[in-house]
């Protein structure tokens, strides 16, 4: 999976929050009287997109049009850049919120594989305490051999959902062997 860009997540996040599923400067600066959330981050869209110029000619008789032409006029992209990566108090909240929600969708797929880095060791103490085999895993919860094996032999995270390694967790826990 290709890591997402804080340009890609801008795209995404700004079509999200108009409603309207469109990258258009003009249709999105529309959308700013019944969207307030979309203030900040279809500045920065703009910004990263190198269309600021055309955002302060749909929004020259709004609200928010003397803050655009304030942040146009004392930042580049790479000192807006800056600044959001160090959470500077220079900048207004809402440009920080804009960065931070990136991060979080960011980091979010580095979280999951933490916790099932931990799912992993719990599973293979299970496995080695209660004589659980790889086959008896993925054969009883139907699973796909090959993941399951990369997951647990050598640890591939990228080949095991964080549901299903929780499944294998749930199920190695609760597994008693036949006597």
């Amino acid at each position: 999976m290709r890591k997402l860009t804080f340009e890609g997540f801008l795209k995404q996040y700004v079509a999200e929050l108009s409603g309207i599923q469109t990258a258009s400067i003009h249709k999105l600066a529309d959308c700013l009287q019944d969207t307030p959330r979309l203030k900040e981050p279809l500045y920065l869209y703009a910004l990263a997109f190198d269309k600021v110029d055309l955002l302060l000619r749909y929004t020259v008789n709004s609200a928010v049009a003397a803050e655009y032409e304030q942040l146009s006029n004392r930042y580049s992209l790479t000192q807006m850049l800056l600044l959001l990566e160090n959470q500077s108090l220079e900048l207004p909240e809402g440009y920080l919120k804009v960065w931070r929600s990136y991060c979080s969708v960011r980091d979010a797929v580095l979280a999951d594989n933490d916790t099932k880095e931990l799912i992993h060791r719990r599973v293979v103490e299970l496995q080695q305490k209660k004589k659980l085999t790889n086959y008896r895993l993925y054969t009883d919860l139907k699973l796909n051999p090959g993941n399951v094996n990369a997951w647990l032999k050598h640890n591939d995270s990228s080949k095991m959902s964080l549901d299903c390694a929780r499944q294998i967790y749930k199920y190695a826990k609760s597994y008693q062997a036949a006597r």
